[in-house]
């Protein structure tokens, strides 16, 4: 009876544990959401006011919300490349420092890769990595407003798991550490120089839903 038993929760546990092949494609649809922290590394970059001498730290906004779509090339079964964008809205908040309303829109263009730890497994493990460009625009309220953007150089590192559904479908769940550079400068009304600068690194955490070609 145990032995029946185990080998039951090992069929059970095996369904829908296939590897990738070399060869296979997928499309990935995420939501992303990415809260906010104090501290230029999780959310924060500096704002300076040059004529007055006075510097702040400004949040994005509120915590992200987006979405994601990425494509896959598996080069082997523990190995994809591809490509993805990511468009995330930070909605209008109170900065930390400033005391006025600031808002971020940000879009990344990556090449990425994923390298499966498990990829044998019901539940792969794997490592996210991301290389490109983040497009952001990033305002504060001094009424007027000021935007400022920038194109720099953006990257994201963090860890998944991916389960199948069936021999077309999975979902995944993803955390990931996302690097951003951003510089920029503006006048504004009253004649005062205002630089921004040098980040704007957040974490995010992801809900996908993939399908194998």
């Amino acid at each position: 009876m145990k032995k029946g038993l185990l080998a039951l929760c090992i069929c059970l546990c095996a369904l829908g544990a296939h590897a990738y092949e070399k060869g296979d494609v997928t499309i990935g649809l995420a939501a992303v959401y990415s809260p906010l922290a104090l501290g230029t590394d999780f959310g924060e970059m500096n704002v300076d006011d040059q004529a007055l001498n006075v510097s702040h730290d400004a949040k994005l906004g509120k915590p992200g919300l987006g979405g994601e779509v990425q494509a896959f090339y598996f080069v082997s079964p523990r190995v994809g490349v591809g490509v993805s964008f990511t468009d995330q809205y930070f909605a209008r908040d109170l900065s930390s420092g400033w005391r006025l309303d600031t808002r971020t829109r940000m879009r990344n263009y990556m090449a990425v890769g994923h390298v499966f730890l498990t990829p044998q497994h019901a539940y792969k493990l794997y490592i996210p990595l991301g290389l490109g460009m983040a497009q952001t625009d990033f305002s504060v309220d001094f009424s007027p407003k000021e935007h400022f953007k920038y194109n720099g150089f953006a990257y994201y590192v963090g860890l998944g798991v991916e389960k199948e559904i069936n021999t077309h479908f999975s979902w995944g769940l993803e955390a990931r550490y996302n690097g951003n550079r951003f510089h920029d400068s503006a006048t504004r009304a009253n004649g005062d120089h205002v630089v921004v600068y040098p980040r704007a690194n957040f974490l995010s955490v992801l809900a996908r839903v993939i399908y194998r070609m």
